[in-house]
C-alpha cells in the first residue's frame, strides 16, 4: 500500500494495531464511532515523514485535522527536540517503512506517539494534550450533529425506557 494521503496512512495504522480502536467507548464519550486519539496521533507523524515537513499548517492541511490537535503535537514533539528546524528525528524507530513492523522500532514508535501527545510531562507540554483536544472535538462534532448526549441526559433516558 502506498502511503500517499493522510487516509493511506489512517487505513495502514488501524490495520497495524487494529485494537487502538473502541467504538463502544467512543460512542459513550462522544456520541458517535470515531478513531480513537492515538490513531491521529500517528497519522501526523507518519504524515510528517511522508511529507519531509514538521509545519503543523502543512500537516493540518495534508491531513484535515484541526491545526489547533496538530499545533498540540508539534509543541509536545519540539519540546523534546523530535522535531527540530523542519525536520524530524525519527531515526530510533524509522528504518525505511512508515509503519514500523519490528518489535524495537514499534516500541520507540509508540513512545513517539506518547511524547506527541504530553505523556513525556514538562513545563512546556501542552495542558490536556492532543488527545483531550481531539476528544472535544469529536463531542463538538457530536453536538453540532445533534448526537450528543451528557451523562445526566442518558441516564435520564434510560431510567425512562
Amino acid at each position: 500500500m502506498e502511503l500517499n494521503t493522510a487516509e493511506s496512512i489512517r487505513e495502514a495504522v488501524i490495520c497495524r494495531w487494529p485494537d487502538v480502536n473502541d467504538d463502544e467507548f467512543s460512542i459513550e464519550h462522544s456520541g458517535f464511532a470515531h478513531d480513537h486519539p492515538m490513531i491521529p496521533i500517528c497519522v501526523v507523524l507518519i504524515s510528517s515523514i511522508v511529507l519531509g515537513t514538521t509545519d503543523p499548517i502543512k500537516l493540518a492541511k495534508f491531513t484535515k485535522y484541526s491545526e489547533h490537535f496538530v499545533s498540540a503535537i508539534a509543541t509536545n514533539m519540539e519540546n523534546a527536540d523530535l522535531w527540530k528546524d523542519d525536520k524530524y528525528d525519527c531515526s530510533t524507530w524509522f528504518s525505511g517503512n512508515p509503519v514500523p513492523q519490528e518489535k524495537p522500532e514499534v516500541s520507540a514508535f509508540w513512545r513517539h506517539v506518547m511524547i506527541a501527545d504530553g505523556w513525556e510531562h514538562t513545563d512546556k507540554n501542552v495542558i490536556g494534550g492532543p488527545s483531550a483536544i481531539f476528544w472535544a472535538e469529536m463531542r463538538a462534532q457530536a453536538k453540532a450533529r445533534g448526537i450528543f448526549m451528557t451523562l445526566a441526559e442518558w441516564e435520564a433516558r434510560c431510567l425512562k425506557g
